[in-house]
C-alpha cells in the first residue's frame, strides 16, 4: 500500500502526492518538485494543465474527497471503533488522553498534532491503519471552522463514539456567533447511528442540550448534578497543569466507559498522562527560570485559563508573554481588554505581542504598566534573545502564550534553558512549519 502526502517538504520516495488547493497555498503549483522528490504518483484536479511526465497521474474533481473516500473504504474493511473529538477547547488534550486509557485494554492509533481536518485524518487512516487487530480504536480530532465542515468529515469517517469538551467563542469571524459555532460542533453528535454513543460535557450550558441530536447512548459527565460521570471516579492525580483538566480526565473516562476498560484500568491510564507540546508544558528556562509553554493556540477563555495557573503556581515572580488572539469576529476587542487586565493582575511583568493586545492596553489606560510591546513574535522572541526583557532569575515563572499565527514558540525557543532540545519538546519545529 502507498503512503499519501500533500507536502511535498516531508514528501517520502514512492508517497503519491495529494495536490490541494488551500487558502495559503496551491498543491497543484509543486507537482513538478513532488516528481523530483520521488513521487510514486499523482492526484490533481480534472483540469490540471502541465502535469509532468512519467509518472501516474489520478484525475479527480476533489482531491481530498477522493482521500476520504479511500479512508472511508478503509475503516469499512478493518472496522475499528472511530472515537471523534471536537470542541472549542482542549480537544488535542482530550484526544490524546482518550488514546492513553483506551491503550491500556485496547491497539490504539490516533490522529498526530493538528492533523484534524478530513484531509489530515484520511492520511492517518490510509498511512497509518493498515490490518484489522481485535478491539482496534481508532482516536480522531475533528476541527470545525465553519458549519458543515464536521458533517463532511464524518461522512467519511464515521464515528461510533463521539466526545464534545465545550462550545466557546472562538472562529466567529467564520462561524458567525456562538449559537452557529454550537450547531456546528453538534454535527459530531447528529453523524452517530443508533448503536452509538456520545459523551458530553454536562457542565457546558452549550454542550448538555446536544443530548436531544443523539440517537444512541449518551454519557454525561462533568461536576455539576447533571453528570453521570463525577471527579470521584478518578482516584489518581492528573498529571497536567489546570484544574480544569478534570474535564479532560473525565472525557477520557467516559471513553473508557464505553470502550468496557475497568475503573482500575482508566485510572492507570490517566496516572500515565503527559503534558503536550505548547499546551501549558513545563520546560526549564534560562538561568534557573521555568517556563509554561502554551503556544499551540489561544483564545479568550483559555488565555484566562493559563493566566489562572500561572496566578497559581508557586514563583518568585511571575512573567506573562502573550500574543494577540485571531479570529475573534465581534468578541474581538472586549476579550483582548479583559485578557490584559488579567494579565496585569496575575503577574509581577507582562510583555505584550501584537496590535490587538497592544490596542486594548491603550483603551484600558494601561500601556505604559506592560514590560514592552512588540508587533511581533519575531521581534519579541529577538529582545528576548538578547536578555533586553525578561533577564530570567532563579525561581521566576514564565508564561508564554499566543494564537498560532502569532508563532509565539519562536519566543519560547529564547528562553529555554541550554539542555532543552526544542525540536521536540516545542509545538510547529518541523520542516514544513519553519519555511513559513
Amino acid at each position: 500500500m502507498p503512503n499519501y502526502s500533500s507536502d511535498t517538504r516531508t514528501l517520502q520516495p514512492g508517497d503519491i502526492f495529494v495536490a490541494v488547493r488551500g487558502e495559503r497555498t496551491d498543491g497543484h503549483a509543486y507537482l513538478a518538485e513532488a516528481v523530483a522528490r520521488g513521487a510514486g504518483g499523482l492526484i490533481v484536479e480534472p483540469d490540471t494543465p502541465d502535469v509532468p511526465s512519467g509518472v501516474q497521474v489520478l484525475r479527480v474533481p476533489d482531491p481530498v474527497v477522493h482521500l476520504g473516500e479511500l479512508a472511508r473504504q478503509r475503516l469499512a474493511e478493518l472496522r475499528p471503533t472511530v472515537v471523534a473529538i471536537t470542541g472549542s477547547m482542549g480537544k488535542t488534550t482530550t484526544k490524546n488522553a482518550i488514546a492513553t486509557v483506551a491503550a491500556q485494554a485496547r491497539p490504539v492509533l490516533a490522529t498526530k498534532g493538528n492533523l484534524n481536518t478530513l484531509l489530515g485524518i484520511s492520511i492517518t487512516v490510509l498511512n497509518e491503519l493498515r490490518q484489522a487487530l481485535p478491539g482496534q480504536v481508532l482516536v480522531a480530532e475533528m476541527g470545525a471552522y465553519q458549519p458543515g465542515d464536521l458533517a463532511q468529515i464524518c461522512e467519511y469517517i464515521p464515528p461510533d463514539i463521539s466526545v464534545v469538551t465545550n462550545v466557546r467563542p472562538v472562529h466567529l469571524e467564520r462561524m458567525g456567533s456562538i449559537e452557529n459555532v454550537a450547531l456546528a460542533k453538534g454535527e459530531i453528535v447528529d453523524a452517530l447511528t443508533e448503536r452509538g454513543a456520545a459523551c458530553l460535557n454536562a457542565d457546558e450550558p452549550r454542550v448538555r442540550p446536544m443530548t436531544a441530536r443523539c440517537r444512541g447512548r449518551v454519557l454525561l459527565y462533568g461536576t455539576g448534578p447533571e453528570a453521570e460521570l463525577r471527579p470521584e471516579l478518578i482516584t489518581v492525580p492528573i498529571p497536567l497543569l489546570g484544574a480544569y483538566q478534570v474535564y479532560t480526565a473525565l472525557a477520557a473516562y467516559s471513553v473508557g466507559r464505553c470502550l468496557g476498560l475497568s475503573d482500575a484500568a482508566i485510572n492507570a491510564g490517566l496516572a500515565a498522562l503527559k503534558p503536550e507540546k505548547g499546551r501549558l508544558k513545563g520546560l526549564a528556562g534560562r538561568n534557573g527560570s521555568r517556563l509554561i509553554d502554551d503556544t499551540y493556540n489561544a483564545s479568550r477563555d483559555s488565555m484566562l485559563a493559563a493566566l489562572e495557573v500561572l496566578a497559581g503556581q508557586p514563583a518568585a515572580r511571575r512573567f506573562a508573554v502573550l500574543g494577540d488572539m485571531l479570529e475573534l469576529g465581534s468578541v474581538e476587542q472586549a476579550a483582548h481588554r479583559e485578557v490584559v487586565a488579567r494579565a496585569l493582575a496575575a503577574a509581577d511583568g507582562v510583555v505584550l505581542v501584537g496590535p490587538r493586545l497592544a490596542a486594548a492596553a491603550a483603551e484600558l489606560g494601561l500601556a505604559g504598566r506592560a514590560l514592552a510591546q512588540f508587533a511581533s513574535s519575531n521581534e519579541a522572541g529577538q529582545a528576548q534573545a538578547a536578555g533586553a526583557l525578561l533577564a530570567p532569575r532563579p525561581g521566576d515563572l514564565i508564561l508564554i502564550k499566543g494564537s498560532e499565527g502569532m508563532r509565539m514558540e519562536r519566543v519560547t525557543e529564547h528562553l529555554t534553558a541550554p539542555e532543552v532540545d526544542n525540536a521536540k519538546e516545542l509545538p510547529r519545529q518541523n520542516v514544513a512549519w519553519k519555511q513559513i
